[in-house]
């Protein structure tokens, strides 16, 4: 026996809403599942509001008792010269008194020249002004020497060197015989070092004679020339107060 058109129907479209009944089920209880989800870290996040709110009290609490501490050590800094007076009374000034000042005088006998701690000299060669400083503790002159060379020539041992400007900084080469060799001995180089030793005419005050001057690299140091006891033995006498005393040497064209 065959169902008619009409049963077909309702049986058709009693299916479809079954099944749409299914779908929204199945839907509310999703959406159930986000609301508990939701509530619950509504909840976490109530119980976390509720602990920054007791911290924040605390810091709250911490930041009065430190104001009432400054407060106190004001309190006491202002206070304190009161408490070290009387701990400490002031006392009467000691008045010393100085004796008159005396002045001394020195007699320069004979005819040696006064010269300061620094001096301008004239060398020749290469005729060039350099100042020098004048050490009674050094027992021989020294020369800054940069870029040294030795050779030999007809025989002899030269040496090739520079000085350097004072005024322009330019490097003038200088070549000369050597006199002889010395060895320096220093506190960094106990073994020594070998050093050759040249002969310059040098012009300070009415002095104009050769010199011996043992060359080194000075580079380093703020005068390129040191003038020892070999320079000032029966020559001069060192006023270490004064610089520049002598005047300043002025070529001639005899020269």
């Amino acid at each position: 026996m065959r169902l008619g058109t009409p049963v077909l129907l309702a049986t058709l479209a009693i299916t479809a809403g079954c099944t749409q009944l299914q779908e929204q089920q199945e839907q509310i209880a999703r959406l159930s599942a986000q609301i508990d989800a939701l509530d619950e870290s509504l909840g976490r996040t109530e119980t976390q509001l509720k602990e920054l709110r007791v911290d924040q009290n605390v810091v709250v609490a911490d930041l009065a008792a430190g104001r009432a501490g400054i407060s106190q050590l004001e309190q006491a800094v202002q206070h304190l010269p009161d408490a070290m007076k009387a701990l400490c009374p002031e006392q009467d000034p000691v008045v010393v008194e100085c004796p008159a000042n005396r002045v001394q005088r020195i007699f320069v006998s004979g005819d040696k020249m006064v010269i300061g701690e620094l001096e301008t000299v004239w060398i020749d060669p290469p005729g060039l002004s350099l100042n020098a400083r004048i050490d009674t503790g050094a027992t021989t002159n020294s020369l800054n020497a940069e870029d040294m060379v030795e050779f030999e020539r007809d025989g002899d041992n030269w040496v090739r060197f520079h000085v350097r400007d004072t005024d322009s900084k330019d490097l003038i080469e200088i070549e000369r015989e050597v006199v002889r060799y010395v060895r320096v001995y220093q506190q960094a180089d106990p073994g020594g070092t070998r050093r050759p030793v040249v002969s310059l005419r040098l012009h300070l005050g009415d002095v104009s004679d050769p010199f011996e001057f043992t060359l080194a690299d000075r580079s380093h140091l703020n005068h390129q020339i040191l003038l020892g006891r070999s320079f000032l033995t029966d020559i001069a006498l060192v006023d270490v107060g004064r610089r520049f005393v002598q005047p300043r040497y002025r070529p001639t064209r005899s020269d």
